[in-house]
């Protein structure tokens, strides 16, 4: 009798939720089925699944997930600049929507590790979190694909969105390490991150894997403009 009336209640509070908070789109805050959810027309909007026509040195492969334009860019300053993990799912929801498609399954294929783009130790300690750790981890251990925290950023180097490509890579160089004992000898590893916008910091973190042995390295961006 209790749990039947437990269940009941959980079903009309639940209920009474959705009705006075609808989940919306995080976008276009249109309502949507489940919260975190993207409505089908800005997921659409968002999408890209394309590659980068000249990646840099070091690395083979940039693909991304989107164009950071819009609500991608808005949820990813979001979770970057004001904290705010709620949206989170939203982000992740993205990755999940591209998880069987032929581009993606492709070119994830044969991939040995996942390494993160990592955080100076003060950034990490200021901001609580790594926001590329939060967004595709999940995703790529659903995959089969382990994530390895093998680099560091050894140098702190100031917030590099009003630099121009050449400040980047002078700020940036000799930034990353490999931890001692990293394993990537004749291994196929692919960095993620969040945002793609010159290539210098991947470049530098593809150089640090290189050195220690890495046969390939590949990016995925969840967003990018690829410079334009």
């Amino acid at each position: 009798m209790i749990k039947k009336f437990l269940s009941t209640w959980k079903f009309l509070t639940d209920t009474l939720i959705y009705f006075v908070f609808p989940p919306l789109c995080p976008v276009c805050k249109e309502i949507v089925d489940e919260r975190g959810d993207i409505c089908a027309p800005c997921l659409e909007k968002i999408l890209r699944k394309d590659f980068h026509p000249k990646p840099s040195a070091h690395i083979e492969k940039v693909m991304r997930i989107t164009k950071y334009r819009g609500g991608v860019q808005k949820l990813l300053h979001k979770l970057k600049f004001d904290k705010s993990l709620s949206t989170l799912p939203a982000l992740k929801k993205i990755l999940e929507s591209v998880s069987t498609d032929e581009i993606v399954t492709e070119f994830l294929k044969g991939i040995d590790l996942a390494v993160c783009v990592p955080l100076h130790a003060e950034r990490l300690k200021e901001r609580g979190y790594n926001q590329t750790e939060l967004i595709f981890s999940d995703w790529l251990k659903s995959l089969n694909i382990p994530v390895e925290n093998i680099l560091l950023r050894t140098k702190k180097t100031k917030k590099l969105f009003d630099l121009s490509p050449t400040e980047r890579k002078k700020v940036l160089q000799g930034a990353f390490e490999t931890v001692e004992g990293a394993d990537v000898a004749g291994k196929k590893i692919l960095i993620v991150d969040d945002i793609y916008t010159t290539g210098a910091t991947v470049t530098e973190c593809a150089e640090a894997l290189k050195k220690i042995g890495a046969a390939q390295v590949d990016v995925l961006a969840l967003a990018s403009d690829f410079g334009n």
